[in-house]
């Protein structure tokens, strides 16, 4: 009977041992996987919290009219919507990349549009074409509403990036034009477009080869033109001296459907970088002189205080940004807050305080958290 015992223990042992995972035969994957997955779960709830690209042409969501404000607000565990399961991309979108371009609408004012185009050698050249006016362009914006900036036959003859300053050289058929706001937004898109990339600061323009002092309607472009001193969607396009400029983000239905978001230029004077963020508040605050534009910040918010920590900008405001009421309206809030503040040099995250305090929006939108600023505006998808 003793025998039989020690050879079943014997049996069960060895059977056991015999169904582990020998450690030697994990591969490099399998190991990379569950590093990853370890990773994710020390994650703390103080890490930041990412609002984009979860801004679409709708109120909410990665550009889904459909998505509700849970789903635009995403912790720093979630993947990237449109990514696979495995967190792995499709081969399409492989061979995509993001860029965010700019359009008219009937009112002539320039809209930010952040699309997928194919990667490709010379993407600020291919972000350009986009903007051109032809059928292809001109049908796929139909259902928004919108427009091409640059005039039917323009051509880019050639573009050189060095030391941040793109040189763009444009055949005189972008001359085609018939009025100064379409003058406006033909400097205005191209250089907002070519600055959203992190490598271009100022942009030279030329045609046919030869630099131009300035346009028909008065616009100067000799000069290298950047965001420091190119208005948009202003009633003029040249900065005027000694004033500096700031761009504060507002809404706009088109089409009656559409919601976008896009920056109006504000000129200033005798304001220091401390002060800027309280400054741009108070212009969120202030109802737009345009009726069709309109600004989801409530009347009487203000910054009680403002301070930049490296990279980091805390923003401390008053008990009247609670004064609202809608999920909605606290996305497009925090929308406002974080692409007008993205202008600010150096900054790269915000924290929200009201009353000195962290906590959440009324409606429950997390914003104890840093935000983290936004690289996608008015995200479309399939144009």
């Amino acid at each position: 009977m003793k025998k039989l015992i020690c050879l079943f223990i014997v049996l069960s042992v060895t059977f056991l041992y015999g169904c582990q995972i020998p450690t030697d035969k994990i591969t490099e994957d399998e190991k990379g996987l569950s590093s990853s997955n370890r990773d994710k779960e020390v994650i703390s709830p103080e890490d930041a919290i990412n609002l984009e690209g979860t801004v679409g042409g709708n109120v909410a969501g990665r550009g889904d009219a459909d998505d509700d404000i849970d789903k635009g607000v995403l912790s720093a565990v979630e993947p990237p919507a449109g990514s696979e399961r495995n967190g792995e991309k499709s081969e399409r979108e492989k061979a995509m990349l993001a860029v965010t371009v700019y359009y008219r609408d009937s009112d002539n004012q320039l809209i930010p549009i952040t699309r997928d185009i194919n990667k490709e050698e010379g993407i600020a050249k291919a972000s350009l074409k986009c903007m051109i006016d032809n059928d292809l362009n001109r049908s796929a914006l139909e259902p928004l509403g919108l427009y091409p900036v640059l005039p039917e036959g323009t051509e880019i003859l050639g573009m050189n990036i060095k030391d941040g300053i793109a040189t763009v050289d444009f055949n005189d058929r972008i001359l085609n034009y018939k009025d100064e706001a379409a003058e406006n937004n033909i400097v205005a898109g191209v250089v907002y477009c070519l600055t959203e990339f992190n490598t271009i600061d100022g942009v030279k323009i030329l045609i046919e080869g030869m630099e131009k002092e300035k346009l028909q309607y008065g616009t100067y472009i000799s000069s290298i033109l950047g965001r420091d001193n190119v208005l948009i969607n202003s009633d003029k396009i040249n900065l005027a001296d000694k004033l500096k400029k700031v761009d504060v983000y507002m809404f706009k239905y088109i089409k009656d459907k559409n919601e976008f978001i896009l920056p109006i230029s504000m000129e200033y004077i005798g304001v220091s970088k401390e002060q800027l963020p309280a400054e741009i508040i108070r212009m969120l605050a202030t109802k737009p002189a345009n009726e069709r534009i309109y600004s989801q910040i409530p009347s009487g918010v203000e910054v009680l205080d403002s301070r930049i920590d490296e990279d980091l900008l805390v923003l401390d405001l008053n008990k009247e940004i609670k004064n609202y009421g809608g999920t909605a309206r606290e996305e497009g809030i925090l929308k406002q807050i974080l692409y007008s503040m993205k202008q600010i040099k150096d900054v790269n995250k915000i924290q929200i305080l009201i009353e000195g305090k962290k906590g959440n929006l009324p409606e429950g939108t997390e914003i104890s958290g840093q935000l983290l600023l936004p690289t996608e505006i008015n995200r479309q998808k399939g144009l």
